[in-house]
């Protein structure tokens, strides 16, 4: 008998009720051709023509309805997203708090480097894309028990091949990391050593999570998936705060390993259970599914995108400067990260199964109306945000960390990188959305390749960034790279869409930037007359200003767009004291 590890037993009432109308329709209607399976395929036995059917098993009738649920979808996301980056940001501050900016920070946050190449390397970060358009396929070709084939050929094929690497990792660790971060001193270089090889395991939990995840994704539940980096945030700044006083950086390396563990595994196999998912395992590789997942993954394994890659290629010239150059940057990112990730991965997770069942079901107007409203809240959202970032980048810093061990001059150098990475915000979010819009046309070569090239060329800029601007620069040059990238995916997203609204979009941004960058430079003139007057380097201080300064803004900016007739900004509106009110 084979093994069901995750399918509940019994029948639920509504695929019950689904079985019985599929009876009667099959009874009235004429049956259907017989669709053509390959020998490694196994029909169903004892099948009824079934309704099509979404992969969320809900007809889809009207774009309205498709926008109900995104807006459901993100709705959850963006909450989870939202106390994600929170935690995230307050495991930095932890690290902060706990030890500082220093050679010990830097090596830790240098660390990351070969278990994220190992988990970039077999696209574990990209299974959501990369699965869920192959899940999609069979469901709505009414043959989801071959969606489950896959699924346990991939959990299992891959999961072997994520040991190997992991086994094969700890071994040369020491031998990658000379180049990975070649500027280090020779206990600098040993701590990076032992702390990759601590952290290295936790990468299978990451990826037999996602494709957990991506399964539940796949049947319309995100609650669970959306918990795995919460428990994962919680599990660094425990180990943290319970260890570092003890082991010092290693502790939050435990808490790492601990975080991936309970949130992004134990909890994933309980949520994919829920979802219905059946594993037997097997190595079933010459399975016409597992190759098209295959054909998808292997574009993004291979490409170098500079959306994967910018971290490595910062830490990389970070570890020939002074040794806090590389927390700096970090600190910065994952500010520059708190909106980004509450608007732009919020709204690109919760489209891309909806994108990807739209053009499935080859219904391609409705997939071009919901990229350009995605892409237009994305712009009215991010825009904004990010230069409000940029008028605000200092006191913003002492807002977030002038509780812990940092110095001013730390705080001023993570200020410099908030701001020169918040130029790209909008870039970083953009793509997100772009690229999965490619993902869900089945098509991963074509980031893959574009991806490639912008970060090829984009090394002679971080190159010459960095001598003259310092740390500063390479900030400045991950914006500059990105935003190319950005403009290249939208290009030629457009084009393979047939988009007929791209010059509207253009003049839409057009119109946000000019009254975003308007209010910015009027916020950071205000800023630099308050803090002549208000204690901003105190935390209540830089609280006050940064809430007179962002009001203020804020009042300013909508009348600049109502000015500039951008009409969609009252209907966000109204959406969003309607959701209040429901609320």
């Amino acid at each position: 008998m084979e093994r069901r590890c995750f399918q509940r037993p019994g029948l639920p009432r509504s695929q019950l009720f689904r079985g019985v109308a599929g009876a009667l329709r099959a009874c009235t209607t004429p049956r259907l051709s017989s669709l053509y399976l390959s020998q490694s395929e196994t029909p169903r036995a004892n099948s009824l023509p079934q309704h099509p059917q979404s992969i969320y098993h809900i007809p889809v009738t009207t774009t309205d309805h498709l926008h109900r649920r995104i807006a459901a979808a993100t709705g959850i996301v963006m909450a989870s997203v939202l106390l994600s980056r929170v935690l995230g940001f307050f495991r930095d501050w932890t690290v902060a708090h706990q030890v500082g900016a220093n050679a010990a920070t830097s090596a830790y946050y240098t660390a990351f480097t070969l278990p994220d190449f190992l988990n970039y390397l077999i696209a574990g970060g990209s299974l959501s894309i990369t699965f869920i358009p192959v899940f999609a396929k069979y469901v709505a070709e009414q043959r989801e028990d071959e969606g489950w084939r896959v699924f346990s050929t991939v959990v299992t094929v891959m999961g072997f091949v994520l040991v190997t690497l992991v086994l094969l990792g700890e071994i040369f660790a020491a031998h990658i990391v000379k180049y990975i971060a070649p500027g280090f001193a020779p206990a600098e270089f040993q701590q990076t050593v032992f702390l990759t090889r601590l952290m290295l395991p936790a990468q299978i939990c990451f990826y037999e999570g996602s494709i957990l995840s991506a399964v539940q994704y796949a049947k319309n539940r995100f609650i669970i998936p959306s918990l795995a980096p919460i428990l994962y945030n919680i599990g660094i700044i425990l180990g943290g705060v319970l260890l570092s006083s003890r082991i010092g950086i290693t502790g939050f390396a435990v808490g790492v390993l601990g975080g991936a563990i309970c949130g992004n595994f134990l909890l994933q196999i309980y949520g994919a259970w829920r979802a219905g998912a059946i594993f037997r395992p097997n190595f079933n590789v010459r399975h016409p599914g597992f190759w098209m997942f295959l054909k998808l993954s292997v574009p993004i394994m291979l490409a170098l995108s500079l959306s994967f890659v910018d971290d490595w290629i910062i830490r990389w010239f970070g570890s020939y400067l002074q040794p806090a150059s590389i927390t700096w940057l970090a600190d910065g990112k994952t500010l520059m990260r708190v909106p980004l990730g509450l608007v732009g991965q919020a709204i690109g997770v919760a489209s891309f199964p909806i994108l990807a069942q739209l053009y499935s079901e080859k219904k391609f107007d409705d997939m071009n109306r919901i990229l350009n409203s995605t892409f237009r809240a994305l712009i009215v959202l991010l825009l904004p945000i990010s230069a409000l970032t940029i008028a605000q980048s200092l006191p913003l810093v002492h807002l977030a960390f002038s509780a812990t061990r940092l110095r001013s001059t730390d705080l001023s150098a993570i200020a410099s990188t908030l701001a020169f990475f918040s130029l790209g915000m909008f870039a970083w979010g953009a793509q997100n959305i772009l690229a999965r819009g490619f993902y869900a046309t089945r098509d991963t070569i074509t980031p893959a390749v574009v991806g490639t090239v912008t970060t090829l060329l984009s090394l002679p800029i971080y190159w010459l960034l960095v001598r003259r601007l310092d740390y500063v620069g390479l900030a400045l040059a991950s914006t500059i790279g990105i935003v190319a990238y950005t403009i290249l995916l939208f290009i030629l997203l457009d084009r393979r869409t047939k988009n007929p609204e791209e010059g509207s979009i253009v003049v839409f941004f057009l119109k946000v930037a000019v009254a975003s960058a308007t209010a910015g430079y009027a916020c950071y003139r205000l800023t630099g007359a308050l803090e002549t007057v208000i204690p901003w380097q105190h935390i209540a201080g830089a609280f006050l200003l940064l809430t007179l300064v962002t009001s203020m803004g804020i009042v300013l900016l909508l009348a600049l767009l109502k000015i500039f007739r951008v009409r969609e900004v009252g209907q966000y509106l109204r959406r969003a004291y309607q959701f209040a009110n429901r609320a």
